[in-house]
C-alpha cells in the first residue's frame, strides 16, 4: 500500500525530539511542538528510519537523477537558495544498538556511499533536518510514493570498498558512527575485565572514552555520544562483566554437556545396530566398522 510520505513522516517522529528554529541551539520537545518548528530530528536513538542528506547546491532538488541515485521521497529545500535536504524513507528501520551491529554497519556502508554519489556535505551529522511539514518555510516536494528496503537503495551505489569489516569506514555520514562504535566496543572488551565498582561507573567511564574517541575533523554531537556510549556499556555489563561471563560459562557448559550426550546416544544405535547386523563380530570388529576406538565400544555396549 501506498503512503503519503509526507503523513508517514509525521506519524515515525519520535515522542520527545530534538527541535529548533534556530541553528546552534538545541532542545528535546514533545513531539506536538517540534512539528511546528523549522528544524526537526527525523530518528529515535534507537532505530534509523530516514536517510537524510545535506545537498549545498542550488540544483539539489533535481540532480539526483543525473548522479543516478535514487528518487527520495522527500525533498525540503531552502527557496532561497536551492539548498536541500534529500530524505530516504526505509520501509524497516535500522536498530542502531548493538545487538544488530552487521545490519548498523551495512546501513552505516550504504550511507557512505550515498553521500558520496549526491555529492553531499560529508560533516553533515544528520541529527536535525529541515522539517518537511513546515512547508511554508521550505518548498516541499515528494517523489517515491514507496518506503526503501535498503538492499534496493543499495543497488544505486558501489558497496565494494566498504565490504571488509575490519576496516572503518570513511569519515562522513553515518560512516564516523559507525566508526566510533567499532573503536568503542573494541576498547570495552577489554576494559570489562577489570573489577568495577558498579554499573554507573562503567556507563560513565565508557562515555569519557567515546567523547575521547570522537576526534573527527567533523565531530559528532554530543548526544549521539552519548546513545553510543549507553548501547556499548549496557552490552558489555549485561554479557562480559565477571557474572556475565560466569553464566555465560556455564551455560556453554551445560550446552556442550547435552551435544556430547546426545552425540553418544546417537553412536550407541549405530553401535547396538551394527552388533545386530553382525552377532558374532568382536568389539575390535565393530569399532572399525563404526569408525571409534575399542573403548568406546565398550564402554558404550555397557551403558
Amino acid at each position: 500500500m501506498i503512503i503519503q510520505q509526507i503523513e508517514n513522516f509525521e506519524k515515525t517522529l519520535p515522542q520527545f525530539i530534538y527541535a529548533t528554529d534556530e541553528l546552534g541551539y538545541l532542545k528535546k520537545i514533545p513531539k506536538a511542538y517540534a512539528i511546528k518548528k523549522k528544524y526537526i530530528q527525523p530518528n529515535n536513538e534507537y532505530d534509523l528510519r530516514w536517510l537524510v542528506y545535506d545537498v549545498d547546491r542550488e540544483t539539489a532538488s533535481f540532480d539526483w537523477y543525473d548522479r543516478n541515485c535514487p528518487a527520495p521521497n522527500i525533498i525540503a529545500t531552502n527557496p532561497k537558495n536551492g539548498h536541500a535536504h534529500l530524505f530516504y524513507g526505509l520501509e524497516t528501520p535500522v536498530w542502531q544498538q548493538y545487538e544488530d551491529s552487521k545490519a548498523y554497519r551495512f546501513a552505516c556502508a550504504v550511507d557512505v556511499a550515498m553521500t558520496k554519489a549526491l555529492e553531499a556535505d560529508p560533516g553533515y551529522s544528520k541529527l536535525i533536518a529541515k522539517n518537511p511539514l513546515r512547508d511554508d518555510e521550505w518548498l516541499v516536494q515528494t517523489f517515491q510514493p514507496y518506503s526503501y528496503d535498503l538492499n534496493w537503495i543499495a543497488d544505486y551505489v558501489d558497496l565494494e570498498p566498504y565490504k571488509d569489516r575490519r576496516k572503518n569506514l570513511p569519515e562522513i555520514g553515518l560512516g564516523r558512527n559507525c566508526t566510533l562504535f567499532e573503536r568503542l566496543r573494541h576498547w570495552a572488551y577489554r576494559a570489562i575485565r577489570q573489577n568495577w565498582i558498579d554499573y554507573d561507573f562503567w556507563h560513565y567511564t565508557v562515555e569519557c572514552q567515546a567523547r575521547k574517541y570522537n576526534d573527527f575533523a567533523e565531530p559528532l554531537p554530543d548526544c549521539e555520544i552519548r546513545a553510543t556510549a549507553k548501547s556499548v556499556a549496557k552490552w558489555t555489563w549485561e554479557h562480559m562483566s565477571p557474572e556475565s561471563f560466569r553464566r555465560w560459562g556455564e551455560n556453554r557448559r551445560n550446552r556442550s554437556i547435552a551435544v556430547r550426550r546426545e552425540k553418544s546416544l546417537e553412536l550407541k544405535k549405530i553401535i547396538i545396530e551394527l552388533a545386530k547386523q553382525n552377532p558374532h563380530a568382536t568389539q575390535r570388529e565393530l569399532s572399525k566398522m563404526a569408525g571409534v576406538s575399542v573403548k568406546t565400544v565398550n564402554k558404550l555396549l555397557r551403558s
